[in-house]
């Protein structure tokens, strides 16, 4: 935790200020909260809403200042880019979305919880597109096989292909969302990421017959 700088325990800061919009409506929320839906909008876990609305973004604030420290350690090695930004900006900001949609559910103002989470993935996953292939070779963040660490230069391949089908596949599994449907968004998900995964590890296999 030495090698944390201030922006770092500003973004810590952040997850701790997602305590506010609970509090301030916290004498009518019920006493327990749904945290966890399924793909039909159907509660499936919830927890008491004290831990919902304090322990939520205490956790994110301990795991910002954690995964930071992780990443600065890297940039001090030169083993890795400076995605300590993007991590910096990435957990306040899924934190927000999440508290978001359960405060929300909990007071009755939102129901179609499915189309809400998948609709903020998706937007999600079309900025993250933008920025992988920007990604450097780190210890968090992108498609991180064995093979595709092993070797920069199918890294930055394999990063410059997800760049592309990461952002196709937050557009398309936007509109599938809005459209209402969420088992196709999700497929649409995983394949943009399988999709690089395994040109990785295809692209590391043809280099290593040519050596």
């Amino acid at each position: 935790m030495k090698n944390l700088k201030k922006a770092d325990f500003i973004a810590a800061a952040l997850c701790l200020c997602a305590v506010i919009p609970g509090a301030a409506v916290y004498g009518r929320l019920p006493d327990r909260i749904t945290t966890h839906w399924n793909l039909q909008s159907e509660a499936n876990g919830s927890m008491p809403k004290a831990l919902a609305v304090f322990g939520i973004p205490v956790l994110f604030a301990v795991l910002t200042l954690f995964f930071c420290a992780v990443m600065r350690k890297a940039e001090e090695k030169q083993s890795s880019g400076k995605p300590v930004l993007i991590l910096r900006f990435l957990l306040p900001a899924l934190l927000f979305m999440m508290q978001s949609i359960i405060l929300l559910a909990a007071l009755g103002k939102l129901r179609d919880i499915s189309s809400a989470a998948f609709v903020l993935i998706s937007a999600f996953m079309i900025i993250l597109g933008n920025y992988m292939p920007k990604l450097r070779k780190n210890a968090l963040i992108g498609i991180r096989t064995p093979h595709i660490m092993a070797n920069e230069a199918v890294w930055y391949k394999t990063h410059r292909l997800a760049g592309m089908t990461v952002t196709a596949g937050g557009i398309l599994s936007l509109a599938a969302s809005l459209a209402g449907y969420f088992p196709a968004a999700f497929v649409i998900m995983m394949v943009s990421l399988l999709i690089p995964a395994i040109y990785g590890e295809v692209i590391y296999f043809k280099n290593k017959k040519r050596a």
